[in-house]
């Protein structure tokens, strides 16, 4: 075969190639990596969890919004991430964005870093700068994953706190069937069917403070789950879990997986 042939062919294909992947770049909000990082999730929703969601979030795409969820799996931003359709900016606990590996894939989503106790006043400007500006932020606010027996874990008022400040509304999301064994890591190892429901935006306006504004939206999250008796609870204020804490769930976790 003609060796100026076959070139020429590579040569075809690979701007077709490069054609194609900037073609697409321009219809994303993504940079070139959060792309391909972005087509690697979906194939990991699509055939490995085979996440059912709704056809679109209540929230108009040019507005910003709140969209707050349960947590049970670290896998979970991704259901979301699937279900808006769009990029969400998510809240994370600093301590993972200083992670060499893990901080460097936050850092290309766009993750927001934020301490766990209190308000950090740094990252609450940004994450309302970024709803103002018709962007979506997403916060667990049970800050950490629940390996418990309870429904949610008691949460804190801060997506109230950024909705309020930035004049956009909550919406919240049951997240059912996501993967989890203990680590971090292991969703991505499991097999899954999960499925998201979404509620209708809650409005900062309705409400006389930040926390009950949170209980309302958390409520929601119960109703979608069809658990309309639990009633959720504030944490306290500066509240972080202590490494017993933590070490306490996982021991729970793996006794709950092996009955």
């Amino acid at each position: 075969m003609n060796v100026m042939y076959v070139l020429g062919w590579i040569a075809i294909v690979t701007a077709g190639l490069a054609a194609w992947v900037v073609i697409l770049k321009r219809r994303t909000e993504y940079t070139l990596v959060q792309f391909f990082l972005d087509r690697i999730v979906f194939i990991l929703l699509q055939f490995l969890w085979r996440t059912k969601t709704p056809a679109e979030l209540p929230l108009a795409r040019d507005k910003g919004g709140v969209i707050i969820a349960n947590h049970r799996s670290s896998a979970d931003p991704f259901f979301i991430h699937r279900a808006a359709r769009r990029r969400v900016r998510w809240m994370v606990a600093r301590e993972y964005c200083d992670r060499k590996v893990m901080g460097w894939f936050l850092e290309e989503f766009g993750a927001i870093p934020t301490r766990r106790g209190g308000i950090d006043n740094a990252s609450v400007r940004e994450a309302v700068h970024l709803l103002q500006k018709g962007q979506w932020v997403g916060v667990l606010p049970e800050g950490r994953i629940n390996m418990t027996d309870e429904f949610m874990l008691p949460v804190r008022p801060g997506a109230a706190l950024l909705a309020r400040r930035a004049g956009v509304p909550i919406v919240p999301v049951y997240i059912e069937g996501a993967p989890f064994n203990e680590t971090p890591i292991s969703p991505f190892l499991m097999s899954a069917q999960v499925t998201i429901y979404v509620g209708e935006p809650i409005h900062p306006e309705a409400f006389e403070s930040d926390e009950m504004m949170i209980l309302a939206a958390v409520k929601e999250i119960a109703n979608l789950a069809g658990h309309p008796e639990f009633q959720p609870q504030l944490a306290g204020k500066n509240w972080k879990p202590t490494q017993e804490e933590v070490e306490q769930a996982i021991a729970k976790a793996k006794e709950k997986s092996r009955s």
